[in-house]
């Protein structure tokens, strides 16, 4: 759980670290849906189809997984990061057919 030092705030204990996605929290969406300052955020992103990325605050939220179980948090700067992607020998070999 994250403190902030100076006014005290505390962010909601059910946000998780990422381990594939550079500085990015995820929650599960019925979760969200129970914290009030995530209300705005879930009804912009309410249709479990919806998933494009949502701005508030300097952070963007968006949905990931089957259905859109989960809700991602990122730093609006940590947003376009490039995401390395593993090459495979397959995919270099599709690519390369004319």
């Amino acid at each position: 759980m994250r403190v902030c030092p100076k006014c005290g705030y505390k962010d909601n204990p059910q946000w998780r670290h990422s381990r594939f996605d550079y500085n990015a929290d995820y929650m599960r969406f019925d979760e969200a849906l129970q914290d009030p300052f995530l209300h705005d955020i879930c009804q912009f992103l309410k249709d479990k189809a919806n998933f494009e990325p949502f701005e508030f605050n300097g952070v963007t939220f968006y949905r990931r997984g089957t259905g859109g179980l989960w809700l991602y948090r990122v730093s609006k700067e940590d947003f376009r990061v490039h995401r390395e992607r593993k090459t495979h020998r397959k995919n270099k070999e599709r690519d390369a057919k004319p």
